[in-house]
């Protein structure tokens, strides 16, 4: 059953007290603070089995727990812990299907927790390490319905082109950068107040996931962390309890 997009804005990883089992001297866990999402801002691990600890000032809705940029391959596997003081309240293991350096793990609806703990485990990683810049987990707001079909999708190239006298072509693709444009008019008009509150955090820089389908078995392939510039949001109904808003979600690199 298709599910309502959702939009993850909170993340928890900003706030958080991060501890790592394992952190390269100068790629410390604190760097999944930053919203860059380079392997030179990364957390790394001198290993390929190790952990992150979150603990949170208070106990929050976490619905997804997401990493982005990471060298982890398709044969990994990470464990999820929630823990709300003392008490283990939700724990599994699954393999991470790590497309394009992306993992998405959606969460079942109504949990909680005080501290996340999750586990990496990628023992044929030919880097002999790994390496997670980019790191989400939170709730996710899902709208009261779903956005157009006449959304897009596209990628925005970073190519170096030189041409020879002859007319030869030599590009290099230096960087390539997943691109969503979401079309929205069926928002109602008591979702304004969030549609505002995600346009501020926006215009901060703060990343901010889009996950299309949370019901989707392939959300590492379809979701995208990254940058969202909105547009003007409009009342193309009249009366009708019907706002639009279109924004673009540039994947960050």
């Amino acid at each position: 059953m298709i599910e309502n997009c959702g939009l993850g804005a909170g993340n928890l990883v900003l706030s958080a007290t991060l501890t790592a089992s394992s952190s390269a001297g100068t790629l410390p866990v604190s760097n999944l603070g930053s919203a860059q999402g380079s392997a030179s801002y990364a957390w790394r691990a001198l290993v390929t089995n190790a952990s992150v600890t979150l603990d949170l000032a208070t106990p929050s809705a976490v619905r997804v727990v997401s990493i982005h940029r990471t060298n982890l391959t398709g044969r990994s596997t990470w464990t999820l812990a929630l823990w709300t003081g003392n008490t283990l309240t939700w724990t599994q293991t699954a393999p991470t299907r790590c497309t394009n350096g992306q993992a998405v793990w959606i969460l079942p609806k109504g949990l909680t927790a005080s501290r996340i703990v999750l586990t990496l485990n990628d023992p044929d990683n030919p880097d002999g390490f790994l390496s997670v810049p980019l790191m989400y987990a939170g709730d996710l707001w899902q709208p009261v319905r779903n956005f157009s079909t006449s959304s897009t999708s596209s990628f925005t190239l970073g190519v170096d082109e030189a041409t020879a006298l002859s007319g030869a072509e030599f590009p290099q693709m230096r960087w390539i950068q997943r691109k969503l444009s979401i079309a929205h008019q069926s928002y109602g008009a008591a979702e304004v107040p969030t549609l505002l509150s995600l346009q501020r955090l926006a215009a901060t820089g703060t990343n901010i996931l889009f996950v299309p389908d949370p019901g989707s078995s392939t959300p590492e392939t379809d979701s995208l962390f990254g940058r969202l510039s909105g547009g003007e949001i409009g009342n193309p109904f009249g009366a009708a309890d019907r706002r639009s808003w279109t924004f673009t979600h540039t994947e960050r690199l």
